[in-house]
């Protein structure tokens, strides 16, 4: 008999546990979108979105987002604020993510100025952003307009194992280069 109750309180319990989880599996966040992008090393180099959740909206501290958001159409040179639904990945790919982030509601979208500066990492550890196949480029996707830095661009890439570009925006994907870290 001590058995049998003991049996039926592990299964009670394994069943509420499994039944909670599948609760958690779905939640909707706020996210702030910020109007450029950085870069990022995951499976490979690549351009991420720098956002802020829930309760960090509004302060000074931005996060590269190593995902993306099915339905959201970003542009740069705005910031959103958004409703995101995240999903838990059964069995997600090695490579991959375990959560799905799909757009809810776009709640606003602000227009930054073009004289608004911001930082990129163009070098990390070693591993360059910057590509040259017609002219100075992020990973071949937004253009630098290298202005008079162009010189001391090149020689910080050769040089150093990180590298921060300071810019201003020109155009949806052209970028200018104020300042070098």
């Amino acid at each position: 008999m001590k058995t049998q109750i003991l049996l039926l309180i592990i299964v009670g319990f394994l069943f509420s546990c499994s039944h909670n989880d599948s609760e958690n599996e779905i939640q909707t966040i706020d996210m702030r979108i910020n109007h450029y992008q950085n870069t990022g090393i995951g499976e490979g180099l690549f351009l991420t979105l720098l956002v802020q959740e829930n309760n960090n909206i509004g302060s000074n501290n931005w996060t590269k987002f190593y995902n993306s958001i099915e339905g959201f159409d970003y542009q740069a040179g705005h910031i959103y604020n958004i409703k995101v639904k995240v999903e838990q990945i059964d069995n997600p790919p090695a490579d991959g993510s375990s959560l799905k982030y799909t757009l809810q509601e776009i709640m606003s979208t602000e227009e930054v100025n073009y004289e608004t500066s911001f930082d990129i990492d163009l070098k990390i550890g070693g591993q360059s952003f910057i590509t040259t196949t017609s002219g100075y480029e992020i990973l071949n996707q937004i253009e630098i307009d290298c202005n008079n830095l162009c010189d001391e661009l090149a020689s910080q890439l050769q040089n150093q194992d990180f590298v921060i570009g300071t810019f201003n925006r020109l155009d949806i994907n052209e970028i200018k280069l104020i300042g070098l870290e």
